[in-house]
């Protein structure tokens, strides 16, 4: 298979890419719904103890700052799911494509005792041209493997002048070995991923 014209993607990537995406948000779904559910029930205690005039602010403020707290995470999750079911602008900015798979993929790790965190300035990443849906696919299907292969998970940008990239580091792992179609597809844009002995590393055309 040839490789892609920049900026286009093929029907192979794009299934890639919606099926890694049906992973991402199968795994969020209930850490997004316990978030709605706890908005809802401490709103619920405010309204009922604010009907009260004689309960002090202190008795309310606690469950209001909680609601504040979970309708944060509410709409943390649901900008990430709005900006990635959708075809992504093109080119692509590959920090805030990092950002918003993390905000779906961390959660739902933290919510089965897994840990995954994020260093380095992704905001200098800037832009590459491989399809959106390659970039996408590169980025949300590593991630996932890295988090079903450890406990322990450190995502960090790599700043390079002609080729910006992310590593994904396994701390009590092995890395997965690369699902020949991931690879192929990704390939096809240009995109490079590399599975080391406990890290992923993914490297992008600009």
């Amino acid at each position: 298979m040839g490789r892609a014209t920049e900026g286009t993607s093929s029907a192979v990537t794009d299934a890639l890419w919606l099926d890694t995406l049906h992973r991402i948000c199968a795994r969020a779904a209930h850490e997004l719904k316990g978030a709605l559910n706890g908005v809802a029930v401490n709103l619920e205690v405010v309204r009922s103890r604010a009907e009260k005039p004689d309960v002090p602010a202190s008795k309310v403020s606690k469950f209001a700052n909680a609601a504040v707290d979970q309708l944060g995470a509410v709409i943390t999750m649901t900008e990430a799911l709005l900006v990635l079911s959708r075809p992504m602008r093109e080119p692509v900015e590959l920090g805030s494509l990092v950002v918003r798979v993390g905000d779906l993929v961390v959660p739902a790790a933290r919510a089965d005792g897994r840990r995954v965190t994020f260093e380095g300035e992704y905001g200098d990443l800037g832009v590459t041209s491989a399809s959106g849906s390659a970039a996408c696919l590169a980025v949300g299907w590593c991630l996932l493997a890295a988090v079903d292969a450890s406990s322990s998970v450190r995502c960090s940008a790599v700043l390079g002048e002609s080729e910006p990239g992310i590593r994904i580091e396994m701390h009590d792992g092995d890395a997965p070995p690369i699902d020949p179609e991931i690879a192929a597809a990704t390939a096809d844009a240009g995109i490079r991923i590399v599975a080391e002995s406990s890290a992923i590393s993914i490297t992008f055309p600009r």
